[in-house]
């Protein structure tokens, strides 16, 4: 078998991690090779789930690709693609955005000299190509080439890092063209051998389904590991998250619901708890307390776009994540308490034609770039 090595760099973007390339050294357009290409690349399918033939590694939030090219857009400076791996499956998607990695968009494209950045604070404007949406990323420079160092830190990473703040740009409908995609707040669904639990579906940044943590016999503070070991409770919440998929349009089957959309998460008001790196987590140092899920595992932070939807649901009035979040919150510093910690986003929510309409959300990571070079495939 030929040997074939591709350009490539490694980036740690929010909470995740993942194999950025340049559009223009891939070997093809085409999307069935490309798939091919980035299994191999990642080391899926993995039956043994650890994916050690490839970069990733075992956990979904590091099983990632991106795809940057110059954009012809007027409104935008890169065009940026992502691809979801599966872990143990030969399933690579292409229907959502990861909200983490988008962090690292920016100062990838200014590191790499797609684009000419400026001493100081920069804003690049991103064609996020999976949602049809544009993301404003606005980080530092120095010496031309993006801050790394700097002391602002997020729940799950340790040490501190420059900040990035990301604005979502009228984020509603990135993947069922509507925020509301059933036009209710809350909706009442028949779960078969359940029964009927109310949900709310969000679609800001990604389609993502609500439920109340005790509605299915949760607290809404257990930790990953325990919430993965509830087997009847994780098959429960697929469930509730593959009926939502075909409520809204997102497949023409329950069964044949997507892997990575729509996400799922389960809320509750603000709980006590203690954080995966054992610090005690007060319930006064939040808004929600929330639990999310990705590629049918429970995530051990929240997803980048998780975080961007969250701010904006707890901002509409009668969702569920509204009715459980802290009352005298402020919209534009939800505080969202998570597995790893506390995680904060904003939204500027109005009203249009008498509904709600998401103009902007807002979201904060760092980055750093970990390795640039070759990747065999």
């Amino acid at each position: 078998m030929t040997q074939r090595w591709i350009k490539a760099t490694y980036y740690r973007g929010g909470t995740s991690k993942g194999v950025f390339f340049q559009k223009k050294d891939l070997p093809t357009s085409n999307q069935d090779e490309l798939n091919d290409l980035f299994l191999k690349v990642i080391g899926s399918p993995d039956s043994n789930k650890r994916q050690l033939n490839g970069m990733g590694g075992g956990v979904s939030s590091v099983s990632k690709c991106v795809i940057i090219s110059p954009s012809d857009r007027d409104d935008a400076d890169v065009d940026y693609n992502f691809i979801q791996i599966a872990i143990d499956k030969p399933i690579a998607e292409w229907n959502n955005n990861c909200g983490n990695l988008s962090g690292a968009v920016g100062p990838y494209a200014v590191q790499e000299g797609i684009i000419k950045a400026k001493e100081g604070e920069n804003k690049i404007r991103i064609y996020q190509v999976n949602t049809d949406k544009i993301i404003h990323s606005t980080f530092n420079v120095k010496d031309g080439k993006p801050l790394i160092e700097g002391d602002y830190s997020i729940a799950g990473v340790h040490g501190t890092g420059s900040k990035v703040r990301l604005d979502y740009l009228e984020p509603g409908g990135s993947g069922t063209g509507k925020l509301l995609p059933t036009g209710n707040v809350i909706d009442e669904i028949e779960i078969k051998d359940f029964g009927k639990i109310k949900i709310s579906i969000i679609d800001a940044a990604t389609p993502l389904v609500y439920l109340l943590a005790e509605d299915i016999g949760l607290k809404g503070t257990e930790t990953p590991d325990e919430l993965d070991a509830q087997v009847d409770k994780m098959n429960l919440i697929q469930k509730i998250r593959r009926k939502a998929a075909y409520i809204v349009g997102l497949s023409k089957s329950e069964d044949e619901a997507p892997m990575n959309t729509p996400r799922i998460g389960i809320v509750t008001s603000p709980k006590d708890y203690v954080s995966l790196d054992g610090t005690k987590i007060n319930s006064n140092d939040q808004d929600i307390t929330t639990r999310m899920f990705s590629m049918e595992k429970t995530h051990k932070a929240i997803m980048g776009t998780a975080g961007v939807n969250i701010g904006v649901a707890a901002a509409i009035e009668g969702t569920i994540a509204n009715n459980v979040k802290r009352k005298d919150s402020n919209p534009m510093e939800l505080r969202a308490g998570n597995p790893s910690g506390i995680m904060t986003a904003g939204a500027v929510i109005e009203s249009k034609d008498g509904k709600p309409f998401a103009k902007s959300a807002i979201f904060y990571r760092t980055f750093r770039p970990l390795m640039r070079g070759e990747v065999l495939i």
